[in-house]
């Protein structure tokens, strides 16, 4: 095959340059992940297996399963894939990969050796980290005693990421009897076996509504005690909510959205004090299946169809249940969770008899409750409890869903080092027993954990083998937030225009599957990065996609993240009252946990506003709220900012210049251990060490300070460095030092405020009338409610001489 350019979808990908461009923007990728994708592609004509490609990428044959599969999650993300859908890559059961995507005027032609590059891609693992161990690896001692062992696998903002994790342990807690997880050799076969089981059509009276979700769930749970796969029920409710009902006349689209190979379609209803049920099942291959059962209980009934579903299936009918009054109860239980109806939940637990009461399912389920109302202290207690009950020598697997739960109430409260332990923990415990639904939360956790702390290495380490996990357990929805969280700590490493293309792919995805929270918790980080990226107009239209949810969100981190980025994106655009009312709205929340960062945020949006405004006296208490309350990792950027309009807030309100100086010092300090604060402290030095009258000794700090912007900033970093240093060198008359920096803040004079200022004074400053009736009409259109200042639309004097320097002509004159 011929030598690339190789061109497929939105990609192209250059052997000889080393480069893959996406949309037309260069993907940097690391040298394995590139090699892998040359050596696919120029062999598509066949399949690839894993020695081959090993020693082809790596040139030898002692790379880890975990590499491996950690470099191919990278090359499928890198070209827009997942391991869902498979449409470039391709996984070859037992085998190895192919490369299915089309290639553009593809003909046949020699193969292309794929270039060598060093060797620099293991992941970083945690200090006393249980070592990850691939399930395709030479099986352990742990691995022969059981059939398939599994390895020790395992933010924009914070409340995207908790959005997450709340919904995760609430749906893996509900799944913890699913059946053993196939070996990842076999997982494209296993996914395709997978069935889902809807709602069933109960025709009854009222009282028996729970029945619809019950039965679902019971259905469901039997025929995963014989071995038969299902998709988990959180994702079917959910595929309900969006889809509507009723299903069974919209299965094309619910295959296609689960990759299921069978539907099951139940139906119940009672005749003569009997109960009927019957599940009519379809296959993805055009195959019937129906089957029926009667008794005089529902539940009974619902069982024993699911037995002889399971034998129609060729698969094992397991054992009698050993309580039938306390499955149906906890069925009911179930019922009402999946409805969102945690009152009634409650109510069935605390009228349950003793004995049940205290069983350590009905305790579990109990705090899930708690959790999901927002009732922390209360979860924390019966987690506790649990704990002490069941320790991890008698029943490991409820002990490490159990600590799942418990890390869950930690992230939900700031505590990272906390869900970092429990996590890790919970995954010691499973990690070579077939649990992959409670490995993979508990991986998922952990990476939230790690992201929350700043250790994004560590963070994305822990989501791409939850990402495993995940798919072995069938649960397409949770696959769908570890993808989200891998795009926020992209964001979070300030790759936003990366993440903006999963932020949408996510989305997408969770609107499929009527996942409102994490659609509006992903909407808002999107928005985040569109304003790093100084894209105020798109970030204001992504908000507007995710506000009308806003009134339909239970979880009221999901709801007040976007509050304050639509808020930042409205005073971006110059909205500036309501940007306001927004800040406002949120400041008179409580500045505890779950709310406390946020309410920060907002503190510093409205002292900026007040800054801008000229309001300093109302700033100062802000911004030293906004800085105390931001004293966590995950706010780096957003403390460091707040602590810039500190000093620039004193300053500029009369007070001791050394109480400015203390706070510059106090953020250099600071920033020395957080790398995201590199840019505004700098910038911060940098104004407070700059003197009108002797400039010469601040302008090395103000290119330093647009040095490191550009090197550790996003755009919204370096323009607030570039404005800051131009605006100063125009104010002392030092036009020709000016119109370089001015000509940097140029490429976003068209969207940023700021920067169109900063144009405009520099032409006014030199006496263009042509160049500057350009820049007042920019700068205008951009103001929305704020001020051009009046010196600025006065028209420039045209006997202003210009300035003798061959560099402010070349400027002027290319303008």
């Amino acid at each position: 095959m011929r030598n690339g350019p190789y061109v497929f979808g939105s990609c192209t990908l250059d052997p000889a340059a080393r480069e893959l461009h996406r949309d037309g923007e260069l993907v940097v990728l690391p040298p394995k992940v590139f090699d892998c994708l040359v050596h696919l592609i120029t062999h598509r004509d066949r399949a690839v297996g894993r020695d081959e490609l090993i020693a082809a990428v790596w040139g030898k044959v002692d790379v880890s399963d975990t590499l491996l599969g950690q470099t191919l999650l990278k090359a499928r993300r890198a070209v827009g894939d997942t391991g869902n859908e498979q449409h470039a890559i391709r996984t070859v059961p037992r085998f190895g990969y192919r490369w299915v995507a089309p290639i553009v005027g593809d003909v046949d032609g020699a193969e292309a050796p794929v270039p060598a590059a060093p060797d620099s891609d293991e992941p970083q693992v945690a200090e006393n980290e249980p070592p990850y161990r691939s399930p395709s690896a030479a099986p352990s001692e742990g691995l022969r005693r059981r059939r398939v062992a599994w390895p020790a696998l395992t933010a924009l903002g914070t409340a995207a990421l908790v959005a997450v994790i709340a919904l995760v342990w609430f749906a893996t807690a509900q799944r913890a009897n699913e059946p053993p997880a196939p070996s990842a050799t076999s997982l494209s076969a296993e996914r395709r076996d997978a069935g889902v089981v809807l709602p069933v059509d109960v025709a009854a009276g009222a009282e028996w509504g729970w029945l619809r979700l019950g039965l679902m769930d019971l259905v469901a749970s039997r025929l995963g005690a014989g071995g038969q796969r299902t998709v988990p029920a959180d994702n079917v409710v959910a595929l309900v909510k969006d889809l509507g009902e009723p299903l069974d006349a919209r299965l094309a689209e619910v295959f296609e959205a689960t990759g299921a190979s069978f539907v099951a379609i139940p139906v119940a209803r009672r005749d003569a004090g009997a109960w009927h049920v019957a599940v009519a099942v379809r296959f993805a291959d055009g195959r019937h299946l129906d089957v029926e059962a009667q008794a005089t209980d529902a539940v009974d009934a619902a069982r024993d169809a699911a037995d002889r579903l399971l034998v129609g299936l060729g698969r094992r009918v397991p054992g009698a249940a050993a309580d039938l009054p306390a499955g149906e109860l906890l069925s009911r239980v179930e019922a009402a969770l999946l409805g969102d109806d945690l009152d009634g939940a409650r109510r069935l637990l605390e009228s349950a008899p003793d004995d049940l009461r205290r069983s350590p399912e009905a305790r579990l389920r109990l705090a899930q409750i708690d959790f999901r109302g927002g009732r922390l202290d209360e979860a924390r207690t019966h987690l506790d409890a649990l704990l002490a009950a069941h320790p991890a020598e008698t029943d490991p697997v409820l002990h490490a869903r159990i600590l799942n739960g418990l890390g869950a109430v930690a992230i939900r409260r700031d505590v990272a080092a906390d869900a970092t332990r429990d996590f890790g923990h919970a995954i010691a415990l499973v990690e070579d027993r077939d649990e992959p639904a409670v490995l993979g939360q508990a991986y998922t956790g952990r990476g939230i954990a790690y992201a929350v702390d700043g250790r994004f290495d560590l963070a994305s380490a822990d989501f791409a083998r939850a990402r495993i996990a995940l798919e072995l357990a069938g649960d397409t929805l949770a696959l769908a937030r570890v993808e989200a969280n891998e795009a926020i700590i992209d964001a979070r490493r300030g790759r936003h225009a990366e993440a903006l293309a999963i932020f949408e792919c996510a989305a997408e995805r969770f609107e499929r599957f009527g996942a409102m929270n994490e659609r509006v918790g992903i909407l808002a980080s999107a928005t985040q990065s569109q304003l790093a990226l100084l894209h105020p107009v798109e970030a204001l239209a992504t908000s507007d996609r995710a506000w009308p949810s806003l009134g339909r969100l239970d979880n009221p981190l999901a709801r007040r993240s976007l509050q304050i980025e639509r808020a930042r994106a409205l005073a971006a655009l110059g909205r500036l009252l309501e940007a306001r009312a927004l800040a406002g709205e949120l400041l008179a929340l409580p500045a505890d946990a779950p709310h406390g960062a946020i309410v920060a945020r907002a503190a510093a949006l409205q002292a900026r506003l007040d800054l801008e405004a000229g309001e300093i006296a109302a700033a100062v208490p802000l911004l030293r709220r906004a800085v105390d309350g931001l004293a966590v990792p995950d706010y780096q950027t957003d403390r460091a900012r707040a602590w810039l309009d500190l000093a620039r807030a004193l300053r500029a309100n009369g007070h001791d210049d050394d109480d400015a100086t203390r706070e510059v010092t106090a953020l250099a300090d600071w920033a020395r251990t957080a790398p995201r604060a590199a840019a505004a402290s700098a910038l911060a030095t940098a104004e407070q060490t700059w003197r009108e009258d002797a400039p010469a000794t601040g302008r090395g700090t103000f290119e330093q300070a647009i040095a490191i912007a550009e090197a550790h900033g996003d755009p919204a970093d370096q323009a607030e460095a570039l404005v800051a240093y131009g605006t100063r060198l125009i104010a002392i008359g030092e036009l020709a030092r000016a119109a370089p920096i001015v000509g940097q803040a140029a490429r976003w004079a068209d969207r940023d405020f700021g920067c169109a200022l900063l144009q405009l004074r520099l032409y006014h400053a030199l006496g263009r009338a042509d160049a500057w009736e350009g820049a007042l009409r920019t700068a205008r259109a951009l103001a929305g409610e704020r001020v051009v200042p009046t010196v600025l639309t006065e028209p420039p004097r045209p006997d202003l001489p210009l300035p003798a320097t061959p560099m402010a002509r070349s400027v002027t004159s290319r303008e």
